[in-house]
């Protein structure tokens, strides 16, 4: 009986997204969102299920330091002289203010910090840091989560940052949000376009976001597609015109 109903509830699921917005509506919040670039995995990361007043973006380079994550001493400007004081990084503030930490290109953490980064997405009961400057012991906040993504395959990092991130999904599609921010003509080519898995073959978001900008303003088919779709240019603009033709 229990199966037949798990099998029931999974059916309720018709993209990625869908499992995403279950995941972090329902408070799991270390989830890692991976596949292909340009499909809203960032924006989503930063807008869906948190405040975005209250989202902290992280972008992992080889080059990024302990400052990036916790802070660093800056000199600051206290009642008309200048002091070295502690800023807090974006992970210390998500923790202090319970937002959401969103972890871009994870798999391209460095070494050296990795261990401070398992650290800091590790569970609420495992995860604590002193102020150096107070004493003070912070912990996360209520309502702390970690949304991290990534281009390439969960296999890509290391075993301890993938058990932190108990949620794992493929990102195979554009979220149909910004699909329905685009002019109605261009939605159906841009979402078949975007899940495309051969590279060669395939485009981001990002172009078709740009491409509509552009088309809108100048009303030049053409030059508009061979700016931003160069690759598929001759496939997109009769599909652009079918669709003038049908409308």
């Amino acid at each position: 009986m229990l199966v037949e109903q798990e099998t029931t509830e999974t059916q309720g699921f018709t993209s990625p997204w869908d499992k995403a917005s279950y995941a972090l509506g329902n408070n799991l919040g270390r989830v890692l969102l991976y596949g292909a670039p340009g499909t809203g995995k960032t924006y989503f990361a930063m807008n869906y299920h948190t405040n975005p007043e209250n989202a902290y973006r992280l972008v992992c380079t080889e080059e990024m330091t302990d400052a990036d994550l916790i802070g660093m001493y800056k000199p600051t400007v206290v009642n008309g002289s200048r002091e070295l004081m502690f800023h807090e990084g974006v992970a210390i503030k998500a923790w202090r203010t319970g937002g959401r930490l969103v972890v871009d290109e994870i798999n391209r953490v460095n070494g050296d910090i990795e261990s401070r980064l398992m650290s800091l997405i590790d569970t609420h009961a495992s995860s604590s840091w002193q102020n150096p400057d107070t004493g003070e012991t912070i912990k996360p906040a209520e309502g702390f989560s970690v949304v991290a993504t990534m281009n390439g395959e969960p296999d890509d990092l290391g075993r301890a940052i993938q058990d932190r991130l108990v949620v794992q999904l493929e990102i195979t599609e554009p979220h149909p949000d910004a699909i329905a921010s685009l002019p109605e003509y261009l939605r159906d080519l841009a979402f078949n376009v975007v899940s495309r898995t051969d590279k060669s073959d395939r485009y981001s978001l990002r172009n078709f976001v740009e491409f509509a900008k552009l088309y809108g303003a100048t009303n030049e088919l053409h030059k508009s597609v061979e700016i931003c779709l160069p690759r598929l240019a001759e496939q997109i603009i009769d599909s652009i015109n079918l669709r003038k033709v049908e409308a």
